[in-house]
C-alpha cells in the first residue's frame, strides 16, 4: 500500500478488506483501491477513500454483507464504493471511460484478482466523455458563480472542487492529445500545459489548498475567471480531438 497512507488508515482499509472476505467468501472476486490514496504523495487522515469491489452477483444477500461491512468501519462517510459485477465491469469501459483509464493508471489490488489491467478503453469513448464532462464543468462554473460570486469562502471552495474534477479530465485529454500517459499530480499538470492549457493557473489555484490566508475577492475573481476561459478552451480541445 502507498507508503504516503497515514498508518491510521492504511490499518482501516485493511480491516474493511478483511470484513468483506469473511461476509462474503467465495461471492468477492476483488476489491481495487483506486484514487488518489494510491497516486498521490501528500495524504490526509481524512481524505476520500476510493474502492471498487468486485462481487459474483450484486444481489441484495450481496449488498447486505457489503453494508454490513461498510457500517461496521468507522470510515464508512469517508469510504466511497463501487460495486460492480465482472460483465458490469467488462461492458462499462464506454459509459466510464475517464473513470476506468485513470483507475488503470494507478491502482492496486487489496484482495483477489486482477480485473482492471486487461480493460480496453476506446478512444473515442474517452473523447466523447471529455468533451462532456469538461462541457458539464464549465457551465457548472457559470451556475455556481451567479449564486456564490460575493462568498468568497464558497467561491474558493468551488474553485478548488472544479480544480480536482478538471484534473481527471484534464489528464484523459492530454493522454488523448499527446499519446503519453500522466500519472502523479504535476505530471499531468504538465501533460495540460503540452496541450496549449495554463498550467501556472492549476498551480495558483492548487495553492489555494494549503495557503494560511485566503485570497482577497479581487485575486479570488480573477482566478476564478481566468478558470473558466480556460475551461472554454479545453472544451474546444476536446471537441476537435
Amino acid at each position: 500500500m502507498n507508503s504516503a497512507i497515514p498508518e491510521n488508515l492504511a490499518s482501516d482499509i485493511n480491516s474493511f478488506t478483511s470484513s468483506l472476505k469473511n461476509d462474503l467468501g467465495d461471492s468477492l472476486v476483488s476489491v481495487v483501491l483506486y484514487g488518489g490514496l494510491v497516486k498521490n504523495e501528500m495524504i490526509k487522515e481524512t481524505d476520500r477513500v476510493k474502492i471498487m469491489i468486485v462481487v459474483k452477483n450484486a444481489n441484495i444477500p450481496s449488498l447486505d454483507k457489503v453494508g454490513d461491512a461498510l457500517s461496521s468501519t468507522k470510515r464508512a462517510k469517508q469510504i466511497q464504493l463501487l460495486t460492480l459485477t465482472p460483465a458490469d465491469l467488462s461492458s462499462s469501459t464506454d459509459v466510464f471511460p475517464i473513470k476506468f483509464l485513470d483507475m488503470q493508471q494507478d491502482y492496486e489490488i487489496l484482495h483477489g484478482e486482477d480485473l482492471v489491467k486487461d480493460l480496453e478503453v476506446g478512444r473515442d469513448h474517452l473523447r466523447i466523455r471529455c468533451e462532456q464532462e469538461v462541457k458539464n464543468l464549465m457551465l457548472k462554473l457559470r451556475s455556481m458563480y451567479l449564486r456564490s460570486r460575493k462568498d468568497s469562502k464558497v467561491l474558493q471552495k468551488v474553485l478548488l472542487k472544479a480544480y480536482y474534477s478538471f484534473l481527471q479530465s484534464g489528464d484523459a485529454l492530454a493522454e488523448l492529445k499527446t499519446g503519453k500517459v500522466y500519472r502523479k499530480e504535476n505530471e499531468i499538470l504538465d501533460g495540460i500545459e503540452s496541450i496549449g492549457l495554463d498550467s501556472a493557473l492549476m498551480k495558483k489555484i492548487q495553492a489555494l489548498r494549503t495557503s494560511e490566508s485566503a485570497p482577497d475577492q479581487e485575486t479570488l475573481h480573477d482566478l476564478y475567471e481566468q478558470f473558466m476561459e480556460m475551461i472554454v478552451k479545453a472544451a474546444e480541445i476536446a471537441d476537435q480531438a
